[in-house]
């Protein structure tokens, strides 16, 4: 399934490239509550080579809702032919093995505004990380009084309409 490749800081990379039907059908099983984007593309197609980096990048920002798979069309024809690809790269999102979009295009602002469709916007989900609060860690209680006091109408005499003195 997955390769031992690595990006050039030494770190594994998160875009799984598919070598079969076989290996496509056991990572979509066990992609459980993830989506799946899945890109056909060709070693020959310049569009394909230029949104590479670009799908590592959002497979890391998305790593927590989202797997990222790469099939090579040469190399996979069966599953070409099985999702009608008929231009690379073409991209998939895929769920519990349904097919929710398919377009083509090496549009990145595409498929990224795709994957917050689905899978939200990832600077949202890295606001607030599981187990921490979203409050701010201190309240300052003179701070609070401050504001408010600027917000707090003046006290009004209880039979005139102007404010009351202060004693």
């Amino acid at each position: 399934m997955a390769s031992g490749a690595r990006d050039k800081n030494n770190k594994p990379k998160k875009v799984i490239t598919i070598t079969s039907k076989a290996d496509f059908d056991k990572t979509i099983e066990e992609a459980g509550n993830k989506h799946v984007l899945v890109e056909f593309f060709a070693t020959w197609c310049g569009p394909c080579a230029i949104i590479g980096p670009q799908l590592e990048v959002m497979a890391n920002e998305y790593e927590d809702c989202l797997l990222v798979l790469k099939i090579d069309v040469d190399d996979n024809e069966e599953l070409a032919m099985q999702y009608d690809i008929n231009s690379m790269p073409s991209f998939l999102i895929i769920k519990d093995k349904v097919t929710l979009e398919q377009f083509v295009g090496s549009n990145a602002e595409k498929v990224q505004t795709t994957l917050q469709k689905f899978c939200g916007k990832p600077e949202d989900k890295k606001a607030i990380k599981p187990g921490t609060s979203a409050k701010p860690a201190e309240k300052p209680p003179m701070k609070l009084m401050s504001m408010l006091k600027a917000v707090t109408p003046a006290i009004m005499k209880p039979d005139s309409s102007k404010p009351a003195d202060k004693k």
